[in-house]
């Protein structure tokens, strides 16, 4: 798929509005849990590491992030000379930078409980989120479910699976900055078998005029992280 060319078509270029499909939200969610490995073999994930490389505004960049069940994460971003490092230690967050770190709350803390779950999609509802599908729509000429994941602040978040494999191929999210509310779009490409699972090799975001390219390196699969890892730091 040519992400340069994936446009999301308005409201009159959705195939079927929602009361014309036979299948629900949770139907295309379990579609997708199937698609990339089924539900009970998602549930054996005790931890993920993921390694990408990539380029942002003329600038390599290389992210590391670790994942251990229920809900701890370690992100590390490198740029050039620059890292940033995000820890939820399943209850608190924060991001350091250099010799500086911050505390994480309100709207970022949420969002960040629920990217720390490792298997977030099970049951989304447990995390205050009520999937929705909204109906379908045309990306690069394939046909995708909208599901709208509805969150209790008021961001937007849409998630397109494709109908034909049941993958989700697009994301578009709210993001809150100092500047106002941004709208993040992810794009998800070249899905490959890691053991018995299926993920995406090639991701490219875009947040206002920055745009992402990220190769997916390495994924690794149940490798007994330690929980120091998700420390938070004095």
């Amino acid at each position: 798929m040519d992400s340069d060319r994936v446009k999301s078509y308005a409201n009159e270029n959705i195939v079927e509005d929602s009361t014309k499909i036979e299948l629900s939200a949770d139907d295309v969610i379990e579609k997708y849990l199937k698609a990339i490995g089924g539900r009970e073999q998602i549930e054996t994930i005790e931890d993920r590491s993921t390694s990408m490389s990539g380029t942002t505004m003329g600038k390599k960049l290389s992210i590391v992030v670790k994942q251990k069940a229920p809900s701890k994460l370690r992100q590390e971003i490198t740029a050039e000379t620059i890292k940033q490092t995000i820890i939820f230690d399943g209850e608190q967050g924060v991001m350091i930078m250099g010799e500086q770190k911050s505390e994480l709350g309100g709207n970022e803390l949420d969002k960040l409980k629920i990217e720390a779950q490792m298997n977030f999609l099970l049951n989304p509802e447990l995390y205050g989120v009520r999937p929705e599908l909204i109906g379908m729509e045309i990306i690069d000429s394939v046909r995708c479910y909208n599901i709208s994941m509805n969150m209790n602040d008021s961001t937007n978040w849409n998630q397109y699976y494709e109908v034909k494999t049941g993958l989700k191929i697009k994301e578009i999210k709210g993001v809150k900055t100092p500047q106002g509310i941004f709208e993040q779009e992810s794009l998800y490409e070249d899905y490959r078998e890691v053991g018995e699972f299926k993920y995406p090799f090639k991701i490219t975001q875009t947040l206002g005029v920055q745009t992402i390219k990220l190769n997916i390196e390495k994924i690794e699969i149940n490798t007994g992280l330690k929980d120091d890892l998700f420390e938070i730091p004095e």
